[in-house]
């Protein structure tokens, strides 16, 4: 893997963009080059970097996330030049993602199934795996070198680790960068709730642990973190994240090489580019870190959302209910109304509750101690979660959202949970029996396993 003209360079985007570029290959991974994601929730820590959309070969994306699949990159690119740009995405039941990039001219799509191998021309191969939640990783082959991409996937155990390891074809020792999330991306508690925070964070650290325990990577890359919590209904939740150089130091306290990226910089992939990526490394994590702090100091700006009217609430409330009714069958439908047969939003902007019983009926309730909330938030919010299948999970993710009660979240994961099962075309009823019938077992033995090989 030593220097030379031929060889590979990651240009590094921004949070988990980046371009690999070789000769003629010009692969783009998860390019996010503009704008607020999930419901105005999120921003960029640092503006991404740019890339060339005349240049643009291939275009790779993990999963619909938007700070992933962003819309805005993807119409970056020029119509004229769309149709030859080979996009690749795992194959999924509802096709959103393939469909969107067809209509706007991505006549080039691949479907790629577990474990596929696509061949992107001289001598690079990219293989594909999907993950939990919709997510996917893959590895990138040039040559001798290989990069395994987690961004955001979340891994139970070492054994789903070592599935995904035997899916690509790697064996412990054999990944040559490894690339992975380092921070909590998701609602994390109340404002007062910092411990709780601070405690996701390092759990977060543990996992990029075990991953790296797993793999034995010669490099890791820290990314897909480079966010801040941008809207005034969530900027709260900046308090306990990940600083990039606590990232750094934990790998090195593993005994493995990090590698920091900032948007706009260039690494050679070769013996060479690693080694000169490293020692930049604590450089560019204090920038980094110089960021983050600003956004603690409220020295970056937020979003804010002016109040929908309650007639349109309801009426987007009713009209998701409607299709999560008609999206699953009887029993599923059954399984859902006991597994959640009221759930209470308080409007923060409207003062005001919203009752849902038995996923079915809504109505309007005042604010006088009749009947508790599960949640509180905006008007804006709560439209946006009823409006779209993903809506809950953008819910979710950008945290724009209080409990009123202990455990009052779990009413946002429970309908999360439930527009997944419409969004992916999957049976709850299956998915329970699978759950407890296969994937319990299989946990349990894994925390034997562990138990074994504790010192």
């Amino acid at each position: 893997m030593s220097g030379s003209e031929n060889t590979a360079k990651l240009n590094f985007l921004g949070h988990a963009g980046y371009v690999i570029e070789r000769g003629p290959l010009y692969l783009a991974v998860d390019p996010w080059l503009d704008g607020a994601a999930f419901d105005n929730g999120w921003d960029q820590l640092v503006p991404a970097a740019r890339f060339d959309p005349q240049r643009v070969t291939h275009l790779w994306f993990s999963h619909e996330h938007p700070d992933h699949f962003s819309i805005p990159a993807v119409k970056s690119i020029p119509a004229e030049r769309r149709s030859q740009v080979t996009v690749i995405f795992q194959e999924t039941a509802d096709k959103r993602v393939v469909s969107f990039l067809r209509n706007n001219g991505y006549t080039r799509v691949i479907e790629v199934t577990p474990g596929q191998r696509y061949d992107l021309g001289g001598g690079a191969v990219l293989t594909t795996v999907p993950a939990r939640d919709g997510d996917s990783c893959h590895l990138l082959e040039l040559g001798g070198l290989r990069v395994l991409n987690f961004n955001d996937c979340y891994y139970t155990s070492v054994a789903e680790v070592e599935d995904v390891m035997r899916a690509v074809g790697v064996k412990p020792g054999e990944v040559d960068l490894m690339a992975t999330q380092f921070s909590y991306a998701n609602w994390v508690g109340n404002p007062g709730d910092t411990e709780r925070r601070r405690h996701a964070a390092r759990r977060k650290l543990d996992h990029l642990v075990m991953q790296m325990r797993t793999v034995r990577p010669r490099y890791v890359m820290p990314f897909a973190s480079f966010v801040y919590f941008s809207h005034e209904e969530n900027a709260y939740l900046n308090d306990g994240v990940n600083l990039p150089s606590t990232a750094v130091a934990r790998v090195r306290e593993e005994g493995y090489t990090a590698v920091m990226m900032r948007p706009g910089d260039t690494m050679e992939l070769s013996n060479e580019g690693f080694r000169a990526a490293a020692e930049a490394t604590n450089e560019r994590a204090k920038e980094l870190d110089g960021a983050v702090e600003a956004v603690r100091r409220a020295e970056k700006p937020l979003r804010k959302s002016a109040a929908v009217p309650l007639d349109d609430v309801l009426t987007t409330v009713r009209a998701g209910l409607g299709r999560l009714r008609n999206g699953v069958s009887r029993l599923d439908r059954t399984l859902m109304r006991l597994r959640l047969p009221r759930a209470v939003f308080e409007l923060s902007d409207h003062r005001v509750l919203v009752v849902i019983e038995r996923l079915e009926d809504v109505r309007v309730e005042p604010l006088n101690g009749a009947v508790s909330a599960d949640v509180v938030l905006s008007s804006e919010a709560l439209r946006f979660a009823f409006a779209q299948d993903f809506g809950f999970d953008t819910l979710l993710v950008n945290g724009r959202f209080h409990e009123a009660r202990a455990g009052g979240a779990g009413v946002v994961m429970t309908l999360c949970g439930q527009f997944g099962y419409v969004r992916r075309k999957v049976s709850l009823a299956a998915s329970i029996l699978r759950r407890r019938l296969v994937e319990a077992p299989r946990l349990a033995l894994e925390r034997l396993r562990n138990r074994a090989l504790a010192p």
